[in-house]
């Protein structure tokens, strides 16, 4: 088996049909001998680029293969998108009154009746029940009754401000009613820390170092 060079091959079986060891030579033979080979098997990947074109040519051929390509696309199949009014009405709610996000509310539909009078935002609930879906609800049917979307919005909020505030104002006279019958109020946060701060510095009091006149510090 021959393992030189390419380029010697055609030497090397030139020198066994000469020493009678090939009474026939190989089928690539003469081709060999007019195209000979290049140092390695591995041709150069500068033979298989193409010839440069001008730009114009370029820029039709880019031209062709894009529009190929285009259309050859398979387009996925996407399902449709499902939009309902209430969606932007609950967008500009929340933006605006962000913190009604943080109130609990029961997901369990069979716990409370399936509200259908919505004349008053308040209506027959009570005010802890009013929450951002109600203002919305009772917006959609303002604008179902003829009002447009910012004045339904600005009427809603209105009537959701005052339920809020009264809402807070029976809150805090309960909560000063009870402080007066005697109720403890629970300790908040910091005041749960700032009394655990006082129990460790009064179980390990400081320790005071006095030093003598001749004594210097530093």
């Amino acid at each position: 088996m021959y393992r030189g060079s390419p380029t010697k091959l055609h030497n090397h079986v030139s020198r066994l049909l000469a020493g009678g060891i090939y009474k026939v030579p190989p089928i690539w033979y003469p081709v060999m001998k007019a195209i000979p080979p290049g140092s390695s098997v591995l041709r150069s990947p500068l033979q298989f680029q193409e010839p440069t074109l001008s730009q114009s040519q370029s820029e039709n051929r880019h031209r062709v293969k894009s529009y190929g390509f285009k259309h050859l696309r398979t387009k996925v199949a996407r399902p449709q998108r499902i939009v309902y009014e209430e969606d932007s009405l609950r967008r500009r709610f929340y933006r605006d009154h962000p913190y009604e996000l943080l109130r609990p509310q029961s997901l369990i539909e069979k716990e409370t009746p399936v509200r259908e009078d919505w004349n008053t935002l308040l209506g027959t609930k009570h005010p802890t029940q009013i929450t951002g879906e109600s203002v919305i609800k009772y917006q959609l049917y303002l604008m179902s009754n003829g009002m447009s979307k910012s004045e339904a919005y600005t009427k809603a909020c209105n009537e959701f401000y005052v339920i809020r505030a009264r809402q807070e104002v029976v809150e805090r006279v309960a909560e000063e009613q009870a402080l007066a019958f005697g109720a403890k109020r629970p300790l908040s946060q910091t005041e749960k820390v700032l009394l655990l701060e006082q129990e460790n510095i009064k179980k390990c009091p400081p320790k005071v170092v006095t030093l003598d006149n001749n004594e210097k510090i530093g």
